[in-house]
């Protein structure tokens, strides 16, 4: 769910904006499992679909699914910007070449990565690249330790060092959005709800959520201490990109042999997380809308290579934004997060766990709540990474006040919903949810 890029974000924002931020970005990402597995996790699975959008048309109907494509593709694709942009300046450093040309080639590596592989190969890659990265952090964050002769006087370094690497530079509701936009993440992200339908069974799913869970902890813990540690350099000001300080700190800490295999990881996971993404744009567009309502008949051959058109244009959009990208690799996964729970995150957990929820209500807090957030990042009247703060409160409000005030769900809707909730032998639930 956590991408790496997020892991270097994190370290990046938390030297250019004072540790507070990495910790509001930390606890909410280490909060996504727990959060997940007692509000969605076990009841998303046992509706037997294989995307988001699929799991809105169940519950809701067609229109629902519809709009829910348009979210993921516009949300997803966006996502991919923070990917490739910590891709290409990895790329740029470790090859040499400018940072544009990493940027093009690495994005098509992750579009041919994708399309090859599949789901099922990204899920189990994903499970080596991040042992690969925990190994790696863990070793990274050992070597600074040591040198520094514990975290007490690592700290006191960096803050001798960077003063403002302890102080709150942000408003309150900055960091608020962020903790709430990556608690919501692994509800509401659709390239880690499918993650979740790759799980044997609903008790695979939430096995697989805690064990996760503790794995969060710990690479957040390393990430701090990195982070401590490029606050300690003092170089942060000098670098074109903040972001890059991740890099500096595994160069300056690391033997080259060490550092060479540590961004060799860094980037395979990054390429994991991105591929990901691809693959939900591309089932959205060519199962969610063009099998299911443009050609049913269409052949898997003929899908396939819908989905690889899908793929290479939310690529090349991608490649586009993330040549200049808008702001830090943290800041851009937050609007991701924020956007994606204030269009989704209510119409989804209120479908699971309320029966009265309708079609009209979801397209209501759907769309009232991806409106909200894009007017507030365009006009910036709050605080940065504040916007889902104000979105997704409306998106509630919305869902449960049309839905209210239009006709109730079907009584066979009303059941699946019930459904959900019901522990079934897995063979039953693909019955029930059939």
């Amino acid at each position: 769910m956590a991408s790496s890029s997020s892991l270097m974000g994190a370290v990046g924002s938390g030297v250019a904006l004072g540790v507070p931020f990495l910790f509001a970005y930390g606890f909410g990402a280490v909060a996504i499992l727990p959060f997940t597995l007692f509000l969605v996790s076990g009841q998303i699975r046992r509706s037997g679909v294989n995307t988001l959008p699929e799991f809105f048309k169940q519950r809701y109907g067609k229109a629902v699914q519809i709009v829910a494509v348009a979210i993921v593709v516009i949300g997803m694709t966006f996502y991919m910007v923070p990917q490739l942009t910590a891709s290409g300046l990895i790329g740029s450093h470790v090859l040499g070449i400018d940072y544009t040309t990493a940027v093009i080639v690495l994005g098509i590596g992750f579009t041919v990565y994708a399309a090859l592989g599949g789901m099922w190969a990204i899920t189990y890659t994903d499970l080596i690249q991040g042992s690969v990265m925990l190994v790696g952090m863990l070793i990274l964050a050992g070597i600074i330790l040591v040198q520094h002769d514990g975290f007490s006087s690592l700290i006191q370094d960096a803050l001798a060092v960077t003063p403002a690497f302890g102080d709150i530079t942000q408003p309150w509701m900055s960091y608020f959005g962020l903790f709430l936009a990556f608690l919501w993440f692994g509800i509401v992200s659709p390239s880690a709800v499918m993650r979740n339908f790759a799980s044997r069974d609903a008790k695979t799913a939430r096995r697989s959520a805690m064990w996760a869970c503790l794995l969060y902890l710990l690479i957040f813990v390393f990430g701090l201490i990195v982070a401590a540690g490029g606050a300690s350099l003092g170089i942060a000001d000098t670098l074109d990109n903040q972001d890059m300080i991740f890099v500096s700190v595994i160069e300056n800490y690391m033997s080259p042999f060490l550092a060479g295999i540590m961004l060799a990881g860094l980037l395979a996971a990054i390429m994991s997380s991105a591929d990901a993404m691809l693959l939900a744009i591309s089932a959205g567009v060519a199962r969610d809308i063009y099998k299911e309502y443009i050609n049913k008949e269409a052949s898997e051959k003929t899908i396939t290579k819908i989905g690889f058109t899908v793929m290479i244009i939310a690529s090349i959009i991608g490649i586009i934004i993330a040549i200049n990208p808008p702001q830090l690799i943290a800041i851009m996964v937050g609007w991701v997060g924020g956007f994606l729970l204030s269009s989704f995150g209510f119409p989804l957990v209120l479908g699971i766990w309320w029966n009265r929820a309708n079609k009209a209500g979801a397209l209501a807090g759907i769309l009232g709540g991806a409106l909200t957030f894009l007017i507030l990042v365009i006009t910036k009247p709050f605080a940065l990474v504040s916007e889902p703060i104000i979105a997704s409160p409306v998106s509630l409000v919305l869902v449960i006040v049309v839905s209210l005030l239009t006709q109730s769900p079907s009584a066979e809707t009303q059941k699946l919903v019930n459904r959900y909730h019901t522990n079934l032998p897995e063979s039953d639930e693909e019955k029930t949810a059939g």
